[in-house]
């Protein structure tokens, strides 16, 4: 449904709701993991999950992913406790080579984050500014150097709204007009922007510009 911001409070409920009942508090931070903040989307929220999951961040982009929760949860696993959990490419020697080293690379390069936001921040302005100038609708939901957008009246506040309210249609024709620019995007409005420290703001501004160019045939 593409990128989708909690609305405030809703993570701050969860963590109350799941107290209250005594309840393990899940997060996925497949795509958030190592992206928003070096805690992920927990330290930026500051709401504390009871076990989080990874993807391929922690492998440097290899296929690989984790779990992780504090002792007393960890030592339900064998060989301190009764849980096996094996996969063909658990510990991967190459996979867990990379992932230490991109790791330890953001460790060393905690900029990177604020240098990733403004970029985004960046885009986005001049995604709203050329879809405003065309006269087309649209909605750009953004959260550090996660953004989508979907040409909408409305907000986009969940998959419905995604779904329904969001043209398809003319993203279709968008990505197709972006293609021709050269910009390749992720093809479906149901998909989220990944924005990476190496585009350059000249990068965007061509972004930008090609966008302007497919926006014509929205308008």
């Amino acid at each position: 449904m593409g990128c989708i911001s909690p609305a405030p409070g809703f993570l701050e409920g969860l963590r109350a709701l799941c107290d209250a009942h005594q309840i393990l508090l899940i997060f996925d931070e497949v795509m958030t993991g190592f992206r928003l903040a070096p805690g992920g989307v927990q330290e930026l929220k500051n709401v504390q999950a009871d076990i989080v999951t990874f993807g391929k961040v922690i492998g440097g982009g290899l296929p690989v992913g984790a779990f992780a929760a504090n002792t007393d949860i960890m030592s339900y696993l064998a060989p301190l406790g009764p849980v096996y959990q094996a996969g063909t490419l658990s510990g991967n020697p190459l996979a867990m080579a990379a992932g230490f080293a991109m790791l330890s690379e953001l460790n060393q390069r905690r900029e990177i984050f604020t240098s990733l936001d403004q970029k985004t921040k960046y885009l986005h302005k001049g995604l709203s500014q050329v879809f405003t100038s065309r006269g087309v609708a649209h909605t750009i939901n953004r959260e550090q150097s996660m953004i989508s957008v979907h040409f909408s009246h409305t907000p986009v506040t969940d998959f419905e709204t995604a779904a329904g309210a969001a043209s398809n249609g003319m993203f279709n024709k968008f990505f197709h007009g972006m293609l021709d620019q050269g910009i390749y995007i992720a093809p479906s409005a149901y998909e989220t922007w990944f924005l990476t420290d190496a585009l350059t703001y000249k990068d965007l501004d061509q972004t930008i510009n090609a966008a302007d160019h497919a926006a014509k045939l929205l308008a």
